[in-house]
């Protein structure tokens, strides 16, 4: 597991949560728990404390400070930097409401909903609390939010930010306009990169607070992951959206080719090329006219079309070779050059696990994806039953030969040389034929908008709750077309 996070990756973690049955609620909770109990056992002679907050989840922390300080005598100020109502957070509107409620009998708590910079007055108080904008600032920032940072900033209080300091970018630690400028801040879970990145004299001393996030949230893929596609943007061209190549099929063998296709097109790429003999290629395409089919001159693949994937090749992002390709040993001299000489991420499946040399992967930008045998068969070594074993030495070939490994298993293990992932989602019934062309698929176009890592454990699941959401409606009667069919629930 990493030891910092990008903002990106944090939402991810917090939104596996929430999939592992554990409410987001419950971390806002633990969140301001925490701030106020190291307030309490670091001040407990500074009573007077003034918490200013914003309308996201960071705010909303903030709301959950000030109910817990206030249960330990603490005189609280809090001030809201917006009409309640523009309080979209869901956790935080609950907490609002609780801390207005508390309000109704508690003298040492007074609120101000602030919507104009003139409301804001100097700050004496003993110590300030910024909730005010957390991990979601990025450019210019609005008033009242501006006023209020001069005014923690003009402050003599003891200034405590809560994640990170308020106007500090979260991702690349710099400051684009302002910031409020911090005695400590309490990132929450673990640190952000930018506030790793950022300047001694903005963050002050930075501590890490539990909020309770368990470690599968982390460990395992989850919905939150699914987070980290990239959107299509609303002005963007043909092409921009991902485009990949695949190369496979043989007279026997279509359907692989159809069903990795089929995956490609329903993640929203632009553009699938195939290359495919020419006996394969004619049912290709009518299969689907969307698909941009280019016939071989020979029944097999092999070197005599290199010069063709190296003109494709330039208008792609990714290469899946494999599906139904069969192991001809003409086939297995194109998919060695393809690899050693293309600069491209290449999807090694199916057929072609068996036909690389593992040395080549060396030279190449590649995820394999092995079940149990083809696994030994490729890397001549015997797994062990364990998982934390196999974990190890995934581990071991992803930084021996710089690549992403897929192990398929009713555990999915995903390595790269610098961190792994594990999948359970899918179950039995995805035995069915077609089920690892879908994923080379998804894999595939997944990785034309992400990283090679990401890309692969993303796509095993969402392969794996398409045939979840199967089982839920068919038992185990379902087939591979149904799961393509299923995959726009998903994504």
């Amino acid at each position: 597991m990493k030891n910092q996070l990008t903002p990106l990756e944090m939402k991810s973690v917090d939104n596996n949560t929430s999939y592992n049955d554990i409410p987001t609620i419950v971390l806002m909770e633990n969140a301001g728990s925490q701030i106020a109990h190291y307030i309490i056992d670091n001040f407990p002679d500074k009573k007077r404390v003034s918490i200013y907050s914003g309308t996201g989840g960071n705010g909303g922390d903030g709301f959950v400070i000030a109910r817990h300080l206030l249960n330990h005598e603490y005189r609280v100020h809090l001030f809201l930097l917006a009409k309640a109502e523009n309080i979209k957070n869901e956790d935080s509107r609950l907490n609002w409401n609780a801390i207005v409620n508390v309000a109704k009998a508690d003298n040492n708590l007074k609120i101000n909903i602030v919507t104009d910079s003139t409301q804001l007055k100097p700050d004496n108080s003993d110590i300030i609390i910024d909730a005010i904008l957390g991990t979601g600032v990025n450019g210019k920032i609005r008033q009242p939010t501006s006023k209020a940072i001069d005014t923690i900033n003009n402050s003599p209080a003891i200034v405590i930010s809560v994640d990170v300091p308020s106007g500090l970018n979260p991702l690349t630690g710099n400051v684009d306009d302002k910031c409020v400028i911090a005695h400590t801040t309490l990132t929450l879970h673990k640190p952000k990169v930018g506030i790793i990145k950022a300047q001694s004299s903005y963050k002050g001393k930075l501590e890490v607070l539990d909020i309770g996030i368990p470690k599968v949230s982390e460990i395992y893929a989850g919905s939150g992951d699914l987070l980290k596609i990239p959107q299509a943007s609303k002005d963007s061209h043909k092409g921009q959206n991902g485009s990949v190549l695949i190369i496979g099929s043989n007279p026997d063998y279509v359907g692989a080719v159809i069903f990795a296709a089929s995956a490609c097109t329903r993640m929203g790429m632009d553009l699938v090329y195939i290359i495919a003999p020419e006996s394969s290629a004619n049912i290709i395409k009518q299969y689907n006219p969307e698909f941009i089919v280019k016939s071989t001159a020979t029944d097999v693949l092999d070197e005599s079309i290199f010069s063709e994937v190296v003109s494709l090749a330039g208008k792609v992002d990714s290469i899946l070779i494999g599906p139904g390709s069969g192991v001809e040993s003409r086939t297995a001299k194109l998919f060695n050059k393809i690899v050693c000489d293309i600069d491209k991420n290449i999807i090694i499946d199916a057929d072609a696990l068996k036909l690389i040399d593992k040395e080549n992967l060396k030279q190449s930008k590649c995820i394999v994806t092995p079940h149990h045998h083809e696994f030994e068969d490729l890397f001549s070594i015997k797994l062990p039953s364990k998982i934390d074993k196999k974990i190890d030495i995934l581990q071991e070939l992803s930084d021996e030969y710089d690549i992403t490994i897929i192990l398929k298993g009713p555990t999915d293990i995903i390595s790269t040389k610098s961190d792994y992932k594990l999948n359970d989602t899918g179950n039995q019934g995805m035995t069915v034929g077609g089920t690892g062309d879908i994923l080379a698929g998804l894999t595939t176009a997944l990785s034309t908008k992400l990283n090679l890592f990401e890309a692969a454990y993303i796509a095993t699941f969402i392969i794996g709750c398409a045939g979840d959401m199967l089982y839920e409606e068919k038992g185990y009667n379902y087939t591979s077309v149904d799961i393509i069919e299923k995959l726009n629930e998903i994504i």
